[in-house]
C-alpha cells in the first residue's frame, strides 16, 4: 500500500494531469469497488479462518501492480476518466482497500490464536510502509514508475513469506473443534442480525464520521503539502521523508499500543483518535509553513496505532469474535468506504471551489463533533458485561 496511497494524488496529478475533482472521482471509485469486496472478503476470511486461499489471490493481483498501473491505468485515465476511474477502482478496490483489511483481519486471527498482541507484528507493517514512503520518495522524483515496479517486485517477497508461514490451530481450538463444540455458525441471518445491535449503528456513525472524513482529508493531502515547498520535486521528496519518519514513530507507538490500550479501555483509545483526527485536520486548515505541516503530518504516528488497535479491540470486546473479520470488513472497512464515495467527490470538489484549508477547518469540526457524540454512543466492555448481568439475572 506505501507504493501506491501516498503517491497516487501526486501521480494522478503531476503526472496524469488529473484536477482536483477529477481525482476525487478516482478516489470515489475507488471506494465503490471496495464497499462490493469487502463484505464478501469478510465473510469468506472468516469462514477459511487460517488457511491462506484469499491471500494468495491478493498476492498475485499485487504482482501484476506495475503492468496494470503503467499499461492499462495511466492509458485509460488519459483516453477517458470514467473509463479509467471505474479500471482502477476495480483493482484498487479489491487488491488494496478490501485486500489490505483481509490480511490484517487475518493476522489479527493469527495473533489471537497464537497469543500474542496483534499491535506488535502490525508494527512491522508500519516500518515497512516508512521504508516504502522514504524510498518511493526518492524514485518518484527519479522515474515515477519505478515506484510500482518496486511494488510488483514487494509482492513476490509477500508470496515467499506465504511459503515459509505455517500458522497452526492452537491445541486448545483443535480439542473444542474435534468435539465439534466450537463450529463456526457463519450464515447470512447471522451477519443480517448484527444490524439489529444498537451498538453495531453506534460503531458505524463513528467510522463514518471520524474514520471514514479522516481518510478523505488525507487522500490528497500530499498535493496540499507540496503547495508548501519551492518546488513539486521538493516536496515529494519531503513528503516520502516525512512519510518514513512519522511511520518509525507509528511503528514505535504500535509496539506499545496494546499496553496502553489495554489499560485505557478500547471505548477511550477511539475517542483519543478521533481527538487526534481533529486536531491535525483542522491544524492544517490554519497551517502557514512546511515546519507546521511536517508536525501535523507527524500526528498520523498517533493516530494509526490507537484506530486500528482500539477498532480490533473494540470489535472482539463488543461483539462475537468469530465474526471478528466480517465486522472488521462491513462495519470498518466496508462503512468508511460507502461514504466515502460521495465524500471523496465532495471534497474534491470543494478543493477546487474554496481551497483545501477552508474545506479542511469544516471537515476537522466535523470530525470533532461526532467524536463527541460518540462519547455517548459506543459501549465499553464494563457496560456489555454489566448488561448481561442485568440479563441473567432478570432470567434468574
Amino acid at each position: 500500500m506505501a507504493t501506491c496511497f501516498p503517491f497516487l494524488p501526486i501521480w494522478l496529478s503531476d503526472i496524469i494531469g488529473l484536477n482536483k475533482t477529477h481525482t476525487g472521482i478516482v478516489f470515489s471509485c475507488i471506494s465503490l469497488s471496495a464497499i462490493a469486496f469487502q463484505p464478501v472478503l469478510g465473510v469468506i476470511s472468516d469462514k477459511l479462518g487460517l488457511k491462506k486461499h484469499l491471500l494468495w489471490i491478493i498476492s498475485v493481483l499485487l504482482f501484476l501492480f506495475a503492468p496494470f498501473f503503467l499499461y492499462v491505468f495511466a492509458p485509460l485515465l488519459k483516453t477517458n476518466i470514467w473509463l479509467g476511474a471505474l479500471s482502477g477502482g476495480l483493482y484498487i478496490g479489491f487488491v488494496f482497500s478490501a485486500g489490505s483489511g483481509a490480511i490484517e483481519a487475518y493476522i489479527e486471527r493469527v495473533s489471537r490464536n497464537s497469543f500474542f498482541e496483534y499491535g506488535k507484528a502490525r508494527m512491522f507493517g508500519c516500518l515497512g510502509w516508512g521504508l516504502c514512503a522514504s524510498t518511493g520518495g526518492i524514485l518518484f522524483g527519479i522515474d515515477p514508475s519505478y515506484v510500482f515496479w518496486m511494488g510488483s517486485a514487494a509482492a513476490l517477497l509477500l508470496m515467499l513469506l506465504l511459503v515459509v508461514a505455517k500458522p497452526k490451530p492452537n491445541q486448545t481450538a483443535q480439542v473444542m473443534n474435534a468435539l465439534g463444540a466450537n463450529q463456526p455458525q457463519i450464515t447470512a441471518k447471522t451477519v443480517f442480525n448484527l444490524f439489529r445491535q444498537r451498538r453495531m449503528w453506534m460503531f458505524i456513525l463513528y467510522v463514518i464520521g471520524v474514520a471514514c472524513v479522516y481518510d478523505v482529508f488525507d487522500q490528497q493531502f500530499a498535493t496540499f503539502f507540496k503547495t508548501f515547498f519551492a518546488t513539486p520535486q521538493e516536496g515529494t521528496r519531503a513528503f516520502g521523508f516525512a512519510t518514513t519518519a512519522g511511520e518509525i514513530c507509528n511503528a514505535i507507538i504500535m509496539f506499545c499500543s496494546p499496553w496502553i490500550i489495554n489499560r485505557i479501555g478500547a471505548k477511550n483509545t477511539l475517542l483519543i483518535a478521533g481527538v487526534i483526527m481533529a486536531t491535525r485536520i483542522i491544524g492544517s486548515s490554519f497551517a502557514t509553513t512546511a515546519v507546521e505541516v511536517i508536525a501535523l503530518k507527524m500526528l498520523h504516528a498517533l493516530e494509526v496505532p490507537f484506530l486500528l488497535v482500539g477498532a480490533f479491540k473494540y470489535i472482539t470486546g463488543v461483539f462475537d469474535t468469530r465474526l471478528s473479520a466480517t465486522i472488521y470488513l462491513i462495519g470498518f472497512q466496508f462503512a468508511k468506504q460507502s461514504a466515502a464515495i460521495f465524500l471523496s467527490a465532495f471534497a474534491g470538489n470543494m478543493y477546487d471551489r474554496i481551497g483545501f484549508q477552508e474545506t479542511y477547518l469544516m471537515l476537522g469540526c466535523f470530525v470533532l463533533a461526532i467524536t463527541v457524540v460518540s462519547a455517548f454512543t459506543l459501549s465499553s466492555r464494563r457496560e456489555i458485561v454489566a448488561r448481561s448481568n442485568t440479563v441473567e439475572a432478570n432470567q434468574a
